[in-house]
């Protein structure tokens, strides 16, 4: 059984997530297995599907900036994609894939880790859905099912802009962005970076193909979207310019912020109220270790005890709930400690709410 292979070469930003989506839609049980490789022409952010837009985007920034932003229908959170990403989308019958999800990831990162290696970069499998070279991301993936498809979607990471990506966030302050601004530049990396020049994307579409091929043990074939294919993209373009598509989801602004720079990183900020003022945490979890901590009272009464000493004493520590009250009661008294490690444990238990969601997808 041969797979259909699709190189759509440059598309438009809304077609680019309109391929997968189509293609699932038109899916019956007749549609061969099928890879498509496409380049997005123009920028644009995407948000998952269980989002709020207003509340993870800058949307005055993206709307000066020339940046659609389109809601996707899998899950995950808020990305910036421009032609510096070469996308990989299977679309694939059901039996055709592992039935667990982590393994379905595990296949579909194969090809790209050893087109990575091809071109001398050293590229790891992550788990559960990563590509990390020397502790930096530098593949994303997802997975879902769309009508009666079922994707896994990824990306060759050619280059990637940072700063656009970190500025069109919504940041509840700007300590908040910088902290992810640093942490993106240090943990995310791509073949610019790496190599310092750019391999042709013929060569990369070329390599990566005969990954596939022997990775998956089959043949891939040229071929071409079909009228049905075709005709769902369109109808799905038109429903992601919809604005009731795009602000389908409304939640009210939260206090708290979580970001994830890859599975095993995270800045959180977190406003946590007090009989009398607030206390503020600004932290970077990274392998469930605090490496990084601001924290701040506001409009509180006096303290006999110093904010700095407590931040410099729980900097590095496991974010575990006995370790950090512990530490906390040694220059805290009752009941503030208390306070204390309800606002710096609440980063924690944002992030066992958000991983749990996993890859979360929609069956229409």
């Amino acid at each position: 059984m041969n797979i259909r292979c699709i190189d759509a070469g440059s598309v438009s930003g809304f077609r680019s997530q309109a391929i997968y989506h189509g293609l699932g839609y038109a899916q019956t049980q007749h549609t061969p297995n099928t890879v498509v490789l496409a380049t997005p022409e123009d920028p644009y952010m995407c948000i998952g599907f269980f989002q709020d837009v207003e509340n993870e985007l800058d949307l005055t920034y993206c709307k000066n900036n020339n940046l659609p932003v389109i809601r996707r229908e899998t899950g995950g959170g808020a990305v910036y994609i421009d032609n510096g990403q070469l996308f990989v989308q299977w679309i694939f019958q059901q039996s055709s894939l592992p039935r667990r999800v982590d393994q379905r990831f595990q296949l579909f990162v194969k090809p790209l880790i050893e087109t990575y290696k091809f071109f001398g970069i050293n590229a790891y499998y992550h788990p559960i859905n990563d590509v990390h070279v020397n502790g930096k991301k530098i593949v994303g993936t997802g997975a879902g099912t769309i009508g009666d498809g079922e994707i896994v979607t990824g990306n060759l990471m050619f280059d990637f802009n940072y700063n656009t990506m970190i500025d069109a966030i919504n940041a509840p302050t700007p300590a908040f962005r910088e902290a992810v601004r640093r942490n993106m530049k240090k943990f995310l990396t791509n073949m610019k970076l790496e190599l310092g020049e750019l391999p042709p994307r013929a060569e990369v579409v070329n390599v990566y193909r005969k990954n596939c091929e022997a990775c998956l043990g089959l043949n891939l074939v040229d071929g071409e979207f079909t009228s049905r294919e075709l005709k769902a993209m369109e109808q799905a373009e038109e429903k992601f310019k919809q604005s009731e598509w795009l602000f389908q989801i409304k939640r009210k602004a939260p206090n708290n912020k979580l970001f994830k720079i890859h599975l095993g990183l995270w800045v959180g900020y977190v406003v946590h109220p007090l009989p009398q003022g607030e206390i503020r945490v600004l932290l970077t979890l990274q392998d469930n270790r605090i490496t990084e901590l601001q924290l701040h009272m506001v409009n509180s009464e006096p303290i006999g005890y110093q904010v700095a000493g407590l931040q410099q004493e729980l900097t590095g520590l496991l974010m575990d709930e006995e370790i950090l009250s512990r530490s906390i009661q040694k220059l805290v008294p009752a009941p503030m400690a208390k306070h204390w490690l309800t606002a710096i444990y609440t980063v924690k238990e944002m992030q066992l709410k958000q991983t749990g969601h996993g890859t979360v997808a929609r069956r229409n």
